[in-house]
Formats: structure tokens, C-alpha cells, sequence
């Protein structure tokens, strides 16, 4: 799966216009697929072991950034787990201080994006895990460490794919 955009030749004295990446190669292809596919097979696992099962849908997200597009920042192992952990961390705080519900949620996501840049840990899906958090109100600790276990599987993943040829060069930094 790629990593980059491609640029297609403008006139003299134009822009260049961005395209679409190219096709991925038949390897590339399945090998991705696969890799994300497993990844969420053990996310789902994990999800039911602890009775969690919505917070497989934040964390497939992850997946998919981190098996698709491994040297982008959000994929990066920092930007998971602090991303995650951090979001998770307001959405507890939002839903303790101003309720459970969708307007609480809505800013809690909100809220987790000024989080996340001023952490340096951009990561689009734990947004959806503050509003997640507020809405299911789990119990804090079992939640959290349920988060990291997971964040830090999807980094393992990501690293044994790049390291097997499934995915591009992962990570491109750790911290």
C-alpha cells in the first residue's frame, strides 16, 4: 500500500495537480489486507475477552493507518499511544464533569484534537475514542489498560508486517 501522492505534469508555467497514488502491486495488495485483517481479528478477540467491543471500531481505524500508511505521523507508535491514551484520558474527565451524552461526547472529540497537537500525537480515530469513552462510560482503569494493550498489539503488528515486507518501513520513528 502507498505511502505518497503522485503529481501530474502541468503546463509551462502551471502548478503540477496532485493524483491519486498509483495501484498497489498484487503483493502489496493482499499482503496489506491481510495484515489489517488479522489485526482486527485479534482486536475483536480482545474486544469480547474484556466485554469491550466498541472499542474495536476506533482501533480498527488505527489499524488501517498503521498497515496502510506506515510512515505517515499518525501511524507512528508516539502518536497511537498518546493519541489513544490521551483522548481516552479527556473523554473519562468530559463524561465525570459534564455527562453521558451526545452533546458531551461531540466535546470530548473535540477537545482530544487541541489534546493531541499539543502532545504531538495526532491520531485521527482517538477522537473517537473520547466521544466512545463518554458514551459507554467504562470502567476508567480496566478501559485504559484495554486501550494500551490494544495500541500497543496494532504497533507490534505494524512492526512484524514492515519486517516480513508486508507493509512499507515501519516505524519511520518511535517517540
Amino acid at each position: 500500500m502507498s505511502n505518497s501522492t503522485t503529481t501530474r505534469p502541468a503546463a509551462p508555467g502551471a502548478a503540477a495537480k496532485p493524483t491519486a497514488p498509483p495501484m498497489p502491486g498484487a503483493r502489496a495488495l493482499v499482503l496489506g489486507t491481510v495484515t489489517t485483517t488479522v489485526a482486527l481479528l485479534v482486536l475483536v478477540a480482545l474486544g469480547k475477552a474484556a466485554g469491550q467491543v466498541l472499542l474495536v471500531a476506533p482501533l480498527a481505524a488505527t489499524a488501517m493507518i498503521v498497515c496502510a500508511s506506515p510512515a505517515l505521523p499518525p501511524a507512528q507508535p508516539r502518536s497511537v499511544l498518546l493519541g489513544q491514551l490521551g483522548s481516552a484520558a479527556l473523554g473519562l474527565l468530559a463524561g465525570a464533569l459534564i455527562g453521558h451524552s451526545l452533546w458531551s461526547a461531540a466535546v470530548a472529540a473535540g477537545l482530544s484534537v487541541g489534546l493531541m497537537a499539543l502532545l504531538r500525537a495526532v491520531h485521527a480515530p482517538a477522537a473517537a475514542t473520547a466521544a466512545l469513552v463518554v458514551l459507554q462510560h467504562p470502567a476508567p482503569v480496566r478501559f485504559l489498560v484495554l486501550l494500551a494493550v490494544g495500541s500497543v498489539l496494532l504497533i507490534l503488528l505494524g512492526l512484524l508486517a514492515s519486517r516480513a515486507g508486508a507493509i512499507g518501513k515501519y516505524p519511520t520513528y518511535w517517540w
